[in-house]
């Protein structure tokens, strides 16, 4: 049922919903595409309603979602409305709910009608208005057939509320971009509008940890050896971008869980007197270790290594874990609470769910450090523009440098526990050490 007049909304108040955002079109960042309506689907009686926000077929149009503050709303994607300008607070993230209770991205596959206009329209990005609103019902039945969760997951408020607010303030700021470099390595991408380019995090993944890639371009893993990051610059007339890079991260963060204190040593040089049962290892020695170490934490933990006490420490965790996970069905997120439940993985070993509780506890631990650099910079004009696992990318006046290194990351984060490596430049292929 298409809602022509306002008084229809009244059917929609204290109701149980699932909320569908139509956009422009799905194949255009949510930065550039506009919401040109709304399926709602009253999840008690299954009835489906859609109101129309500029789509073509709108008898009556409006963007008012204030009538719902009374419903409890499942959306199917709240960032999608948070780039609308809409408050999600009360919402509940369709796609975070699935994916904290099956540890797997939602997958829809793409409607043979909108595979058509694409097809048939490739260079038109509107494929959404040509598409009835009959059609989006339709879509957004199945989707939401395939997709809703009732029961509230462990972990949803953290994942919902921080990460996606986390990742939302650094997707939207957008990386600025010199255009012909930009073209000349990617050439056409929907990345790109003007001369800003825009990245997409997935947080849905196996491991934990979100990747990030959007227009063809795949961001978390940009060429550091040929001129692909020199197309990143600064988008401040005296500009600056800086790099904060955490030290030795994995090692230090299970540190930090089993109880073992690195101090101000290098991790690798550290572990290499015993490795090599020398008290000053030579490079060589410290290059070998940092190699055998990724070994031991990724691929289990060798007899002969169990001595050390770091990794005699990690096993003991990583055996726990795996003990826990077997007689209770999870295991459970210090920090957020999110659940690891082993019925959704296949061919689990110890070492694997290690991994992969190790990866969540990173990303979940960044997300606080982010968090807290975000509250500390309201009032800069410094904003994060990438995130790739160990380290944050920052575009920042050069007036503000100072305070970003000496005051604000200092104050948000312990570097005593977890070192970092601060690099700047004017660009992201340039970045050097800063003294």
């Amino acid at each position: 049922m298409v809602i022509d007049n306002p008084q229809q909304l009244e059917v929609l108040k204290n109701k149980l919903l699932f909320l569908y955002p139509i956009t422009k079109d799905d194949r255009v960042h949510r930065h550039s595409s506009a919401v040109i309506g709304f399926v709602f689907i009253d999840i008690d009686s299954q009835q489906v309603y859609t109101l129309s926000n500029g789509h073509p077929e709108g008898i009556w149009n409006s963007g008012d979602l204030s009538f719902l503050n009374t419903s409890k709303v499942y959306c199917y994607d709240t960032l999608c409305l948070k780039y609308a300008g809409y408050d999600t607070t009360n919402f509940v993230d369709v796609r975070m709910q699935y994916y904290l209770y099956t540890n797997q991205s939602f997958t829809n596959e793409t409607p043979s009608i909108i595979n058509h206009y694409t097809r048939l329209y490739q260079n038109f990005f509107k494929v959404n208005e040509l598409i009835s609103l009959y059609k989006h019902e339709q879509i957004a039945l199945g989707i939401f057939e395939s997709s809703w969760v009732k029961e509230t997951q462990n972990g949803l408020s953290f994942y919902q509320n921080d990460l996606l607010d986390v990742f939302y303030n650094i997707e939207k700021s957008g990386l600025k971009i010199n255009p012909q470099l930009f073209a000349e390595r990617f050439g056409k991408t929907l990345s790109k509008n003007k001369d800003y380019c825009y990245t997409e995090y997935n947080y849905y993944t196996t491991t934990g940890r979100p990747s990030n890639r959007f227009g063809g371009i795949n961001f978390a893993a940009l060429n550091k050896e040929d001129d692909t990051r020199e197309a990143f610059v600064s988008r401040f007339e005296d500009g600056v971008l800086v790099e904060m890079d955490f030290n030795s991260y994995h090692p230090r963060l299970i540190a930090s869980l089993v109880g073992y204190d690195f101090g101000k040593d290098n991790v690798y040089e550290h572990l290499a007197t015993y490795y090599s049962n020398t008290p000053k290892p030579n490079k060589e020695e410290i290059d070998k270790a940092k190699e055998a170490t990724f070994r031991q934490l990724y691929g289990g933990i060798q007899q002969q290594y169990l001595h050390i006490p770091f990794f005699e420490k990690t096993n003991n965790l990583a055996r726990y874990l795996w003990e826990k996970i077997n007689d209770e069905g999870y295991i459970e997120s210090p920090i957020s609470g999110r659940r690891l439940v082993i019925s959704n993985y296949q061919d689990i070993n110890c070492y694997v769910l290690f991994n992969y509780f190790i990866q969540m506890y990173e990303t979940e631990s960044n997300v606080i450090v982010l968090k807290n650099i975000l509250d500390k910079t309201k009032g800069m004009q410094c904003v994060p523009v990438l995130y790739t696992y160990d380290s944050v990318l920052f575009d920042l006046p050069q007036s503000e440098l100072n305070k970003l290194v000496k005051e604000v990351i200092p104050q948000s984060i312990d570097l005593e526990k977890y070192p970092i490596k601060i690099k700047k430049g004017t660009t992201y292929k340039n970045l050097q050490l800063y003294q």
